[in-house]
């Protein structure tokens, strides 16, 4: 009877001492988007006529290996190298987009259009400048990166303006930036 005593005292102890399991209240989506809209030139939502493709681009150092006669290899750091990644790929009929930035302080996003009839296609770059605020909710979740907008430019082959919405990125889906085209009957 007393061995029972003991292992129960043992066991009410270890109940006490381990933690229990706690219910993570980590947010279901940690990643932050800008989320772009398309517009005509009167406000209006509308989607393309043409295939989109979207892609960020960023200058970064990158290793590159080089083949030596004797079959070995060479490492070679090129600075300032241009780096892309595609975001979206042949997008038709689009009315917008939701896509990552940069952890610099600037993203460069470009909008590659072709036409469908393959009459027109070429590219507008958007230049995002954007302050990185770095959230943190808990520890057992991970560091969230935040966003404020600060200024945008775009070239202006295809598009019109560029207008900030909500300088504000956070995890929330809301628009952030507002693309206007000049839309005739045909395209819209």
């Amino acid at each position: 009877m007393k061995k029972l005593l003991y292992i129960v005292c043992i066991i009410s102890l270890a109940g006490f001492v381990i933690p229990a399991c706690e219910v993570e209240n980590c947010p279901p989506n940690t990643m932050t988007y800008l989320h772009l809209t398309l517009s005509d030139q009167y406000g209006r939502t509308f989607k393309t006529s043409d295939t989109i493709t979207v892609f960020g681009q960023t200058y970064a150092d990158v290793t590159v290996y080089d083949t030596l006669p004797d079959k070995t290899l060479q490492p070679r750091i090129v600075y300032d190298s241009l780096v892309s990644d595609t975001f979206i790929n042949k997008e038709y009929g689009a009315n917008g987009f939701s896509i990552p930035l940069s952890y610099a302080d600037q993203t460069r996003i470009v909008l590659s259009y072709r036409s469908l009839d393959q009459r027109f296609q070429g590219t507008d770059t958007l230049f995002i400048s954007h302050r990185n605020k770095p959230y943190f909710t808990n520890l057992d979740c991970s560091t969230m990166m935040f966003y404020e907008l600060t200024s945008t430019t775009a070239t202006r082959h295809r598009l019109d303006s560029i207008q900030i919405i909500n300088p504000n990125i956070d995890n929330n889906e809301k628009e952030n930036i507002k693309i206007y085209f000049t839309v005739t009957n045909s395209d819209e």
